[in-house]
């Protein structure tokens, strides 16, 4: 499933990089496996929290305990990560001629052009170069692969168009960007046209640094690349603090020793990492996939939550747990739709993408896709199949998130 994403800045000179050591993955492969955690179960605590809070406090104060990956994806600060820059997106200025004159424009130069809603003209330009960084074991092939790449770049066809725009008639100009998997995004640029002619003229095919405004990124996707899987400590923690403000609650997070870190200016974060600690509680898949991770035998990419599933269950398409629970249960037909109509509401689908490291072969992008699911959705079939409800029952785990058990897990791959 293609996300496009919006970023804020470019950096060329600061922040973090994640650097993947290939040399080094086979090292810490027998390394005894950490517990993978996110976020504890919340307890009334006795501080006074008015040193923090500006503002009174009303109510008890709510402590929860998280893992360092909790903190990483409720942390308001940036990160700093490498994209390959692919080309750009040009937006011109408005002409008088208006949408019949951008018409003619593109009709006569042939160029893969569009319009804004405010008829302004936007030319996409994509180099066909698909060299990059070369990623071998063996470092001394990996400088030879980079100095073929460097002295094929100034051919690229996508740079001497770059040098020929007309730069006055240009309204901005944004880099394009192409994640794992080949889907695309652009990128907003800060500076001068020329400024960012010149980066994503130097940047083609290349990895570029890219500031995120932070791991969040919108509506229930989180960036994981920004986290040292390989340095996690299942012992560290940060604790959660919730207090009650003008009849609303707030939260911000302290280390181990109530030293202040930030606040939290969205509270569904929360509602995410409590969804995840019931996943990764519940479903076996997920956990492998992270501990490869861990074990920095993949790369993570991005983790993201939604509320339905693409794909709906039905009579001909039961997810496993229900398989089995049929299966060892004297279920009719219409018994089996009854159930089948309650699985597809009050799910919460959790994506994780990742890409396991290999010595040879091509690399595959995989997608742990799982599907919890509340057990409010049984309610109307408890008193008519008591029997399946109790069975659901015995697997649920209840936290602040609800009351959920794994209905499905899935694990999807393709070739990059």
């Amino acid at each position: 499933m293609p996300i496009q994403i919006r970023v804020r800045a470019v950096s060329s000179d600061n922040g973090i990089i994640y650097v993947k050591n290939i040399n080094n993955k086979h090292n810490s492969e027998n390394r005894e496996a950490p517990r993978i955690w996110i976020i504890s179960q919340g307890q009334t605590i006795n501080i006074d929290p008015s040193s923090i809070c500006e503002e009174p406090v009303s109510g008890p104060v709510t402590e929860y305990r998280i893992s360092e990956l909790g903190r990483y994806m409720l942390d308001p600060n940036p990160i700093t990560l490498e994209e390959k820059v692919m080309g750009c997106k040009v937006k011109y200025q408005r002409k008088p001629s208006g949408r019949v004159g951008n018409f003619l424009k593109k009709l006569v130069s042939g160029k893969n052009s569009s319009s804004d809603d405010d008829g302004t003209e936007v030319e996409e330009i994509i180099t066909m170069s698909k060299t990059g960084y070369p990623d071998f074991n063996d470092e001394a092939l990996n400088a030879h692969m980079k100095k073929i790449n460097a002295m094929l770049r100034p051919y690229d066809p996508v740079k001497k168009q770059l040098m020929a725009l007309d730069k006055e008639q240009i309204a901005d100009i944004s880099a394009v960007c192409e994640e794992v998997g080949g889907s695309r995004y652009p990128l907003n640029l800060q500076g001068s046209i020329d400024d960012k002619i010149s980066f994503i003229s130097n940047s083609l095919s290349q990895k570029a640094k890219v500031v995120f405004n932070k791991a969040y990124l919108l509506n229930g996707l989180f960036e994981l690349r920004g986290f040292r899987f390989d340095l996690f400590n299942s012992d560290n923690y940060y604790r959660l603090i919730k207090v009650t403000q003008r009849n609303k609650p707030r939260y911000y997070v302290v280390d181990a020793n109530f030293n202040f870190k930030f606040w939290l200016d969205d509270n569904s974060l929360v509602h995410y990492m409590q969804i995840l600690e019931q996943t990764i509680a519940t479903d076996p898949k997920l956990r492998e996939a992270l501990l490869l991770c861990i074990k920095n035998n993949a790369k993570p990419l991005k983790l993201f939550f939604s509320k339905k599933l693409d794909q709906q269950y039905s009579g001909l398409y039961l997810p496993l747990t229900y398989r089995e629970v049929f299966g060892s249960l004297d279920v009719t037909e219409d018994e089996k739709e009854t159930v089948t109509k309650a699985l597809n509401d009050f799910q919460n689908i959790v994506f994780f993408n990742y890409i396991p490291w290999v010595d040879r072969g091509e690399q595959k992008l995989f997608t742990n896709i799982s599907v919890m699911h509340d057990l409010r959705a049984l309610e109307p079939i408890k008193s008519q199949l008591p029997h399946v409800y109790s069975e659901i029952h015995k697997k649920v785990v209840e936290s602040d998130a609800g009351r959920l058990y794994l209905l499905d897990s899935i694990r999807e791959h393709q070739s990059v």
